[in-house]
C-alpha cells in the first residue's frame, strides 16, 4: 500500500477492561505478541488451553486480550503512519458501506433486531 496515509483501527472499549482507569494510550501487553505466535506454532492445543487463563491474566476472556494485542501490534508496526484507534462500546450494522444494514455477526443489538424481525423474539 504505497499511498497509505493513515490507519484508523476499530477496537473496543473493552480492550483495557482490566484497568480501573483507561487513558488514551496503548498499554504494553503482558507477553510480546511475537512470542505468543511462536508458542502457538509448536504448543499442543490442550497445553495452550490449559495456559490460556495464565496468559490472559486479569482479563475476562481472550476477546479483550487479543483486542489489546492488536492495538499494541499496530502501534509497533505502523510507526511511520498516523494511527487512530477508535474504541466504541458497541458496534451495530453499517450505515452505507458495503451495503446499508450490513453486519458480519449477530452480537449485541444486531442479534436482537434480527431475532425480532424474524419473529423469533416476541416478548
Amino acid at each position: 500500500m504505497k499511498k497509505l496515509q493513515s490507519i484508523v483501527h476499530v477496537s473496543t472499549a473493552y480492550a483495557n477492561c482490566n484497568r480501573n482507569d483507561v487513558a488514551e494510550m496503548i498499554y504494553p501487553p503482558p507477553i510480546q505478541p511475537a512470542k505468543l505466535l511462536e508458542a502457538s506454532e509448536w504448543m499442543d492445543d490442550h497445553v495452550f488451553d490449559a495456559l490460556t487463563n495464565k496468559i490472559i491474566s486479569d482479563r475476562p476472556n481472550t476477546y479483550t486480550f487479543t483486542k489489546a494485542l492488536a492495538e499494541y501490534i499496530l502501534s509497533q508496526e505502523a510507526k511511520d503512519l498516523p494511527l487512530a484507534i477508535i474504541r466504541p462500546s458497541i458496534v451495530g450494522s453499517s450505515w452505507r458501506e458495503p451495503i446499508p444494514g450490513w453486519v458480519d455477526n449477530y452480537n449485541g443489538p444486531s442479534g436482537l433486531v434480527v431475532a425480532t424481525g424474524k419473529g423469533m423474539l416476541r416478548t
